[in-house]
């Protein structure tokens, strides 16, 4: 473990002793490999991989180890790399969904948000936006529907479900459903989000 938040505080810039609850720790590191890119997402991965050693049966740890592996493949210029990290990440982040959701209590994001929603976001944005051969775009907007039929959207501050949002939208314009796209269109206005794409920041 302390190695662990060695590697941590190298990518996240902050002091061993300021950092607090690992899951939040796990997904600060994520939202910077997937903000800055390159070298950020090479030590976020290496960073997971490490924690997944030492916690292998933590759900949590196994799916930012599957999204870091989605981001590699983005970084990847050899195509069989590339769908190799792709598929890996795919996979866990899936499996790491469904032990998530038998969890009584995954706990909460660092905005407040509850951890099954912020990682079913996440995982419905990758899944819906890789390219269609990995058919993995069905699985996505099944996500997208389960978030936009979740009460506690609702209770969440705009600015935390905008990016959500932003993601079921463009989900169900792909989809060619109209119907749907005014239903979680006006399901976001009526959450105080009468603009999802706008000055969005994704979560992916």
């Amino acid at each position: 473990m302390k190695r662990l938040l060695v590697i941590m505080a190298l990518y996240l810039g902050v002091s061993v002793s300021s950092l607090s609850a690992q899951d939040v720790q796990m997904e600060d590191l994520y939202q910077k490999a997937a903000a800055q890119g390159g070298a950020a997402i090479e030590g976020s991965y290496e960073a997971f991989k490490t924690l997944q050693k030492d916690n292998p049966s933590d759900p949590i740890v196994l799916f930012y180890l599957g999204a870091s592996e989605t981001l590699l493949a983005k970084e990847s210029w050899l195509p069989w790399r590339k769908v190799s990290y792709a598929e890996n990440g795919i996979a866990r982040m899936d499996k790491a969904l469904t032990i998530i959701e038998e969890m009584d209590n995954p706990g909460r994001s660092s905005q407040g948000m509850p951890q099954d929603l912020l990682l079913k976001g996440i995982a419905a944005t990758t899944f819906t936006k890789v390219p269609k051969f990995f058919n993995s775009f069905d699985r996505g907007f099944e996500l997208y529907h389960e978030l936009m039929g979740d009460p506690r959207m609702g209770y969440m501050p705009p600015d935390a479900t905008r990016w959500i949002y932003c993601g079921a939208l463009q989900a169900a314009e792909l989809e060619g459903d109209k119907e749907l796209v005014n239903l979680w269109g006006a399901k976001a206005e009526s959450h105080g989000i009468s603009n999802p794409c706008g000055d969005v920041k994704n979560s992916d």
